[in-house]
């Protein structure tokens, strides 16, 4: 269990908060009713819906002011005891009793009340004792979380009493209850939440992402199998019991000795680095594509949560077909073969294959076909296809994948034939096996062949999909990493680390977030053309200066302008002047 002796006096203050509050609808510091269903409506009114996206944090506390001093003396207090209970998992090393204290205090003034400076609850033995640093995005971001810690509370006293006390009572109830709600994706009070009501069976861990890494590496069951919040919480705590019985001391995954469990690379005893993967047993350790691939180096650079990532090893794993879509330049092809080699288990090039569709791509270069000679006759050869599923029928124990780039631009048809059929999951085997029409022999697709297409939502052929593919293949969307809360702040990091000043990196991600902003709401573009962060991404021996990131402009992102908006050169000009201006010191 997660109760630490250095936690005790805020999960006993929680305790009482739960009962007075949560049961009660009590004021926790006054002799008032005040979590009601009526103090709910209003802050709903007041904040959650007239919030908008993209508020700097630095101008967030004068909003709140803005939003809730105008509104009854109850709606301040009541935002002031939310905000105790929001801040009291800080430890004093990053947010000390007396900083919580006055910020508490400063919201309840706003009501125009005495403020009960001298009630246990704000005490320096409670505002003092947190047990976790839940990061700077804690503040930053806490316009969110407020909004979502309000939207949940206004579905909580919405309950009858009898529910209120069935979900108390029953952790992953509760857990799954509050995952339906509204602003739930990438919250951290989420988590903080969970932990202050059930610090039996919940982490003090304010980020999914830390958690989806303690999983990835230390779970000993299939992670990839993880595919909601809940379950991931409960691997874990499956995890800390285990550690139980392994270690004599308190269990705490960001201190010594379980930290580097997870938060480093694990090696074997033999040094080889095994991680996450499957070792291959029998193969010469020495050569890397035989090495197991571990989750540290599948998410390296990737700017998309683990979550997502162990989602899309599933989907293919499970479901044997996969079409990654995206806007251009979002790492459609990169992902592909961290995906890959994450399926197969090490970094192997030998069990993949990759190809590009085109319009010319026809069945003989997929699957047979008749090729000429060089005495001028001609010779059947089979396909890149059949040649790769005869490699794959060799080594069954193996997956193998196949990537087709640009899969849409190709004739499905007339590409597969009666593959079509073939490559569905439940069709591998010889009971489907069909004749080929040039060699006519018997053939199916081996179950260990696994099929990752890629296509490009800027591709005016999309309409052109047909439902045959569709219906194949499971589709999931890559985004800008400068459009989500994860991939902003690693491609933020990735950027830094090659040596780029932090302002030019936060300056990249605003201003292609602005200008992506604009793409999606054109109606004749929409989000399919927004702009990827790959652009953006140093090659080898590229250093991002001030003048590296107006040569990618000039010449990248400029020209894709010009293309979008051909017949409105002077938006685009101002379009550009925006994304370079102020760009040198």
């Amino acid at each position: 269990m997660s109760r630490f002796k250095d936690a005790e006096p805020i999960l006993a203050a929680a305790e009482r908060w739960k009962r007075r509050c949560l049961l009660g609808e009590k004021s926790l510091f006054a002799e008032r009713s005040l979590w009601t269903r009526e103090g709910f409506d209003e802050l709903s009114r007041l904040y959650v819906e007239s919030i908008e996206d993209g508020l700097p944090a630095s101008s967030w506390l004068s909003e709140l002011e803005r939003t809730v001093k105008p509104g009854s003396p109850d709606a301040s207090c009541l935002w002031a005891e939310m905000t105790w209970v929001y801040r009291l998992i800080h430890h004093s090393r990053s947010m000390g009793a007396a900083k919580k204290r006055a910020r508490i205090a400063e919201i309840w003034n706003w009501s125009g009340r005495d403020f009960p400076a001298d009630h246990d609850l704000l005490s320096d033995s409670v505002l003092g004792a947190g047990v976790a640093n839940p990061g700077a995005a804690y503040n930053t971001l806490a316009w969110k979380e407020f909004r979502f810690f309000a939207s949940v509370m206004l579905r909580w006293v919405s309950l009858e009493i009898d529910e209120r006390e069935s979900l108390l009572d029953h952790p992953w109830d509760f857990a799954s209850w509050l995952d339906a709600g509204e602003f739930t994706e990438n919250r951290m009070f989420r988590h903080i939440l969970l932990f202050l009501l059930f610090p039996d069976e919940f982490e003090p861990i304010s980020t999914g992402k830390h958690k989806a890494k303690i999983v990835i590496t230390l779970y000993g069951g299939n992670w990839m199998e993880l595919t909601d919040d809940v379950a991931i919480d409960r691997a874990v705590l499956s995890i800390r019991r285990r550690l139980e019985s392994e270690y004599p001391d308190e269990i705490h995954f960001f201190r010594s000795p379980v930290k580097e469990l997870w938060q480093e690379e694990r090696r074997s005893p033999d040094g080889s680095g095994h991680a996450g993967g499957s070792p291959t047993s029998g193969k010469n350790d020495e050569d890397p594509r035989h090495r197991s691939y571990t989750a540290t180096q599948a998410l390296q650079d990737l700017f998309i949560d683990p979550g997502h990532f162990a989602r899309l090893v599933q989907a293919i794993k499970s479901g044997k077909n996969l079409i990654l879509q995206g806007p251009p330049g979002t790492g459609k092809t990169f992902i592909a073969r961290r995906i890959a080699w994450s399926l197969i288990g090490r970094q192997d090039s030998d069990p993949i294959e990759m190809v590009q569709f085109h319009q010319s791509y026809a069945y003989e270069d997929f699957v047979e076909g008749f090729r000429p000679t060089e005495g001028g006759g001609f010779d059947l050869k089979p396909g890149v296809f059949r040649r790769f599923c005869e490699r794959a029928r060799a080594n069954p124990d193996i997956p193998h994948v196949f990537i087709i780039d640009e899969i849409n631009r190709g004739n499905l048809s007339r590409i597969l034939g009666e593959l079509l059929m073939l490559i569905e999951a439940d069709k591998r085997s010889e009971d489907y096996a069909v004749t080929l029409p040039y060699s006519d022999t018997r053939f199916h697709v081996p179950g260990n062949v696994h099929l990752l297409g890629m296509m490009n939502t800027a591709d005016r052929s999309l309409a052109l999909v047909d439902y045959a593919l569709r219906r194949r293949f499971a589709f999931e969307t890559l985004e800008p990493a400068y459009g989500t809360e994860y991939g902003r702040d690693a491609f933020e990091k990735h950027l830094s680390d090659k040596g780029a000043d932090p302002n030019l990196a936060r300056r990249i991600c605003d201003r292609m977030s602005n200008l992506n902003e604009k793409i999606a709401n054109d109606k004749e573009l929409g989000r399919g053309f927004r702009i990827g962060h790959s652009y953006f991404v140093p090659g080898d021996g590229d250093a991002p200066s001030e003048d590296w990131y107006r040569h990618v402009v000039d010449t990248q992102i400029a020209p894709l302008l010009r293309e979008y908006w051909f017949d409105a050169a002077e938006d685009v000009e101002r379009d550009v002047a925006r994304l370079t201006a102020d760009a040198r010191p």
